[in-house]
């Protein structure tokens, strides 16, 4: 059973008017007022045509919204959707919120929700982002189905992209992590997943929650948490990833920073699992269409801004660089910081060499591990530059071969890793 106590005692009073559950999908929301309404519509269809005789809940946790986010959550009516025979749901679709904090903190809403999850007793949950303007009933049914019917402890999803879209899961999250913890489990940093009562259980368990990497990221981190720990994991195809036009784009080093983060600090805690145990990357269960699906009409990209600002993040940062990369990773990329826009290029074997060296210097703690991982954007910033001179004319094809290329040398690199890992320098 879960510890409560840091739950409000109005919504521990509506847990128990809604007695045990079947399944639950909760929405993290902040200023969520012009999309969530669409969000919810599309989940309540999904209970009635697909869960007919389960028990269910929408569970919204708010992190201070300012509009009419929590309204709507609570106020709006619950539509009773009939299919082709005119049967609706036999059981009633409960709708429940709380509000947390001032301000939206990822680790506290999943916390919540995990902690609602194990008391309610649910046997499969999904987390769907309120910001989702294209979800769908299929969507809802992709990720709880995994876990319901066929006995999966956590789903990621697979979406369409553009070629430009996804970069960070594209270059570094997922052929690092495939490389190192043997796992081809592609998004593994979304809005949208899903897992069982008892992943939620044991991640509610931990004593994480108070780690600045795990309440920005929590998502990757239980993610990680799946793989390491013997539970079974897979991922579902849901279709495009749609951001709503009056929500802006997340900002690029905030997001680098916090997955980075994240991820390091997995590798760090969960090194015992991997660092001495040889591995090969094992295709995830994945449910719907398979593969990754491209969309066709992305805008394009201009690599100047970015290589702009990788030139000047590299000399502005050349002394915390020298304590972070050796000194001929940090004289290659001083060289590529001299090359033009025409062909500027950073090397695979380079990005992957200098991401391992951040790594394995986090875990050295040369510096505060924040300044590590701040350190790191300029690179990064280089590295998208990089791909998007490289893939402007591109097809889908040329793309993913490309992108199997480069786990291929995350995976060749390994044992650098390990030895950087093992022994200081």
């Amino acid at each position: 059973m879960a510890d409560e106590n840091f739950l409000a005692d109005d919504f521990v009073r509506q847990l128990m008017s809604v007695g045990e559950v079947d399944l639950m999908v909760g929405l993290p929301t902040h200023n969520s007022e012009s999309s969530v309404g669409e969000v919810i519509a599309s989940i309540d269809k999904a209970f009635q045509e697909k869960y007919k005789r389960e028990r269910v809940v929408i569970v919204g946790v708010d992190g201070g919204s300012t509009d009419g986010t929590c309204d709507v959550i609570q106020k709006a009516d619950i539509v009773a959707h009939q299919n082709s025979r005119g049967i609706t749901s036999l059981r009633t679709v409960h709708r429940i919120m709380t509000k947390y904090d001032s301000v939206p903190v990822p680790g506290i809403a999943l916390r919540t929700l995990l902690a609602t999850a194990d008391l309610l007793r649910a046997k499969a949950c999904a987390i769907i982002s309120p910001n989702s303007v294209n979800v769908t009933p299929e969507w809802v049914e992709n990720l709880l189905e995994p876990i319901y019917r066929q006995g999966l402890d956590f789903v990621a999803p697979i979406y369409s992209r553009h070629k430009y879209d996804g970069l960070l899961a594209r270059i570094l999250l997922y052929p690092m992590t495939r490389a190192t913890l043997g796992s081809r489990v592609y998004e593994l940093q979304s809005d949208e997943f899903a897992f069982s009562g008892k992943l939620a259980s044991y991640c509610l368990n931990q004593e994480v929650w108070h780690n600045e990497a795990i309440r920005d990221a929590p998502q990757t981190w239980m993610a990680i948490t799946a793989i390491c720990n013997d539970f079974k994991y897979g991922q579902s195809f849901l279709g495009p990833k749609v951001r709503p036009a009056n929500v802006p784009a997340p900002d690029l080093v905030t997001v680098v920073r916090q997955v980075v983060s994240a991820l390091f600090w997995c590798l760090e805690s969960e090194s015992s699992v991997w660092i001495d145990k040889p591995t090969a990357a094992l295709a995830a269960s994945t449910s719907g269409v398979n593969g990754h699906h491209w969309l066709e009409g992305s805008d394009q990209a201009n690599p100047t801004r970015g290589w702009e600002m990788f030139r000047t993040g590299i000399t502005e940062l050349t002394p915390v660089l020298q304590s972070i990369v050796t000194k001929d990773t940090l004289s290659e990329i001083e060289k590529t910081a001299t090359l033009e826009v025409p062909t500027f290029h950073i090397p695979d074997e380079l990005w992957v060499k200098a991401l391992y060296e951040f790594a394995a210097s986090y875990h050295w703690d040369v510096l505060s591990r924040d300044h590590v991982v701040q350190a790191l954007v300029p690179l990064y910033r280089g590295k998208i530059s990089s791909y998007l001179i490289r893939h402007q004319d591109s097809s889908f094809e040329q793309i993913d071969a490309h992108a199997e290329a480069l786990c291929q040398e995350f995976e060749k690199q390994r044992p650098y890793l390990i030895e950087r890992w093992k022994v200081k320098s």
